[in-house]
């Protein structure tokens, strides 16, 4: 059975916790980066048991969910929308490094919602819902 990406929210949330002799902000920018690839990767996993395997491209697999999530209406719309807060906030964890640091919230945040979206729109929305999103083909 393959790896379930609604696992690394378990590493996720452990990395909001203070852990001795580890930078805090790495543990916290690391809570966001796994939040978001939780959640990219079940669509993943989602679309294509649906569509069959393949059906996502290889190369900019990002783009091509984001984008079949996105053009999808009114059932993926708080779906779209939460992909793209943690897709944003991973991105400012992964490159932003001058500035301020994620705070707990940040990072907790981004955990739990991941979490949400995943439970409660990816593993319940039906097949069907899956099968009709638009990805490119290669």
């Amino acid at each position: 059975m393959p790896f379930d990406p609604e696992r690394w929210l378990e590493a996720a949330a452990v990395c909001c916790i203070a852990i001795p002799e580890v930078d805090r902000e790495a543990l916290l920018r690391t809570a966001m980066n796994r939040a978001y690839y939780a959640a990219l990767l079940s669509f993943k996993y989602r679309i294509e048991a649906a569509q069959g395997a393949g059906s996502v491209p290889e190369r900019r697999t990002h783009e091509a969910i984001y984008h079949a999530v996105g053009g999808a209406g009114h059932t993926f719309m708080d779906s779209y929308r939460t992909l793209r807060e943690l897709r944003r906030r991973r991105e400012a964890a992964d490159y932003v490094l001058g500035g301020g640091a994620p705070s707990f919230h940040d990072a907790d945040d981004a955990v739990r919602k991941s979490r949400w979206l995943i439970q409660a729109r990816i593993k319940a929305l039906p097949d069907a819902e899956f099968r009709r999103l638009a990805l490119p083909r290669a």
